[in-house]
């Protein structure tokens, strides 16, 4: 299960179509917030987190947001080579590199220890030693489709 989101007027195949499931689809969709916020643009994005058809409207409203994503990646992202993955705290924590969720006691520590939305380029190490990382995380090349994704789409819709 995941995210379909399509293109309103593309202007290549790139804007046609961008997919991703959930747990891809989250760290993606956060980072538009924070690049929202920090362009101090004025774009709606009530349930872009569900499959209702909301969106962009304009390929303006679409440009303005790959480039603001690209203002994120050369600011504030510590993350610069297309393989380099970038982490979003948003709740949930796995063991790192299997993907086997934490829950309880593990869970709780780190939500209190990492604000939500904290952004981590690496696993961490738990008090107890062991290695974790945010069950969200996307590299930074499926952040570069969507940049690519964003100039074609002409406005988008997700479903």
């Amino acid at each position: 299960m995941g995210v379909d989101i399509s293109g309103k007027n593309p202007i290549t195949e790139t804007g046609d179509y961008f997919g991703a499931n959930w747990w891809g689809w989250r760290p993606i969709n956060h980072l538009c917030q924070m690049a929202i916020y920090d362009s101090k643009l004025d774009y709606n994005t009530d349930y872009w987190g569900s499959n209702d058809g909301k969106g962009l409207e304009t390929a303006e409203q679409c440009n303005n947001l790959a480039d603001a994503l690209e203002d994120l990646l050369g600011n504030e992202i510590d993350a610069k080579q297309d393989d380099d993955r970038v982490y979003l705290c948003l709740g949930s924590w796995c063991e790192a590199g299997t993907g086997k969720m934490m829950s309880g006691e593990v869970d709780d520590s780190l939500n209190q220890q990492y604000e939500y939305g904290t952004i981590h380029y690496t696993p961490i190490i738990t008090e107890s030693g062991q290695l974790v990382e945010s069950a969200h995380s996307t590299s930074v090349s499926r952040i570069k489709q969507f940049i690519e994704f964003l100039r074609n789409c002409g406005g988008f819709e997700i479903w």
